[in-house]
C-alpha cells in the first residue's frame, strides 16, 4: 500500500498497468500468503489449476484497485480522466428502476475490477450512490488508507457489520439512492448467510440483497472490467424478480441464488479482472480445496510472506527512482536482488 501511494504519485495513469503487473510478478515469484490465496481462487475460478501468468492477473488487478485508490485520493480529476465505458441502455436501467422502485436501488457486484471508478463515475453522472465495505473495528493503517480512497469517490461509504450499518442503508435507499454490495462471498463468522450453488459448489452469499428486495428495492446485478491504460468498462443489468408469492426463506434462496449465477457468469468471463485474495470467514474456496480439490492445495509452497515484502520493499527503491522512464528491472532480477538484503540490513 505503502509502495503504490508513492508510485501513483509519480507514475502515469496510463502506465500504472504495466507497473502493476510488474510487482504482482515480483510476489508471484517467491511463495507467500497472496500468492497461495489467488492461486487457490483463481484455480476454483477456472475450474481447473491456475498457471504462474493466471496468479499475476488476478494480482495485478488487485495492485491496480490499490492504484485506483491512490489516485482519487491524491488527484480526483485525474482519477476519473480515464475513458469509463457503460452503455446508455445500462444508465437508462438504473434511471429506470429508480423511478419504479419503492426504496431505491441496489447494484450486486463481485469482487472484480474498478469497482471504486464504477461508483465514482454514477456519482459524477448524478446519482446518488453509498457502498458497503468491510473495516476492522479498530482500522489498521491498510485500511484507513483504503478508506480514505474509498471516501474519495464522493459516494457515501458504509462500514459492514456495524450497529448503524442497516441505518446508513437505509439512508441512502430512502433518498432514492443506489447502493453498491459485494455479494460474492458473505465476510461474517457470525451469521451463516445464505447458502448458493457457485463454481460449482457451496458459497455463502450475504442475505441483505434478498432482504431488501423483499420490502421493494430493486436490486440489479452489475460488474466493472479492470482498467487498462485508456479506460475501463461498467454494465448494470436487468432487476433481479423477487417471488413475494414464496415463503420468505424460500423466496430469499431462489432469489440469493440468481444473483449467484450472474457472479458466476462475470467471474468465469473475466477471471484476470478477479482481484479477491484474502481470507474471509468460512472461506469457501478453501473449502472447495478440502472436499473436492486437495491437489490444489498440495501444489501451494510454504509461504515466507517475510521474504516478499522484504523483496517488494527493495524493488521499491528502484521503482520510486526520481528517473520514471528507465525500464523497470525484470521481476526474476528483483527477486535475485532481494536474497541479498537481509544480510546488508542491521
Amino acid at each position: 500500500m505503502n509502495l503504490v501511494d508513492r508510485l501513483a504519485a509519480i507514475v502515469p495513469v496510463a502506465r500504472q498497468i504495466e507497473v502493476a503487473r510488474e510487482i504482482a510478478s515480483l510476489i508471484a515469484s517467491m511463495p507467500s500468503t497472496m500468492g497461495n490465496n489467488m492461486f487457490l481462487r483463481q484455480s476454483i475460478i477456472r475450474r481447473g489449476t491456475a498457471t504462474s501468468d493466471h496468479v499475476i492477473d488476478g494480482l495485478a488487478a488487485w495492485v491496480t484497485v490499490l492504484f485506483d485508490l491512490a489516485n482519487l485520493q491524491q488527484d480526483r480529476d485525474r482519477a476519473m480522466g480515464l475513458e469509463a465505458r457503460i452503455p446508455k441502455k445500462a444508465l437508462d436501467r438504473l434511471a429506470r428502476a429508480l423511478s419504479q422502485s419503492r426504496n431505491g436501488c441496489i447494484i450486486a457486484v463481485p469482487h472484480i475490477g474498478s469497482l471504486e471508478l464504477f461508483a465514482a463515475h454514477l456519482k459524477d453522472r448524478g446519482f446518488n450512490v453509498g457502498f458497503v465495505y468491510s473495516i476492522g473495528r479498530q482500522p489498521t493503517p491498510t485500511e484507513r488508507w483504503i478508506y480514505a480512497g474509498r471516501s474519495a469517490t464522493a459516494a457515501t461509504p458504509i462500514a459492514f457489520a456495524r450497529r448503524n450499518t442497516g441505518a446508513e442503508i437505509s439512508r441512502v435507499l430512502q433518498n432514492n439512492g443506489v447502493v453498491f454490495m459485494v455479494v460474492d462471498v458473505y465476510p461474517s463468522g457470525k451469521y451463516a448467510g445464505i447458502t448458493v450453488k457457485s463454481h460449482d459448489s457451496d458459497f455463502r452469499y450475504p442475505p441483505g440483497p434478498a432482504r431488501y428486495a423483499r420490502t421493494g428495492t430493486l436490486v440489479l446485478p452489475g460488474f466493472a472490467s479492470r482498467r487498462d491504460a485508456t479506460g475501463f468498462s461498467m454494465n448494470i443489468l436487468a432487476p433481479i424478480a423477487y417471488r413475494t408469492w414464496m415463503p420468505v426463506q424460500a423466496a430469499a434462496s431462489e432469489f440469493t441464488q440468481e444473483v449467484a449465477a450472474h457472479v458466476d457468469g462475470f467471474t468465469a468471463a473475466q477471471p484476470v479482472a478477479y482481484w479477491l485474495w484474502h481470507p474471509v470467514p468460512n472461506d469457501p474456496y478453501f473449502a472447495i480445496a478440502q472436499r473436492q480439490r486437495p491437489d490444489i492445495l498440495t501444489a501451494m509452497p510454504a509461504e515466507n510472506d517475510e521474504a516478499v515484502a522484504l523483496a517488494v520493499e527493495a524493488a521499491g527503491v528502484s521503482w520510486t527512482a526520481p528517473d520514471m522512464s528507465a525500464p523497470i528491472r525484470s521481476a526474476e532480477d528483483l527477486s535475485l536482488a532481494s536474497s541479498a538484503l537481509p544480510e546488508t540490513v542491521s
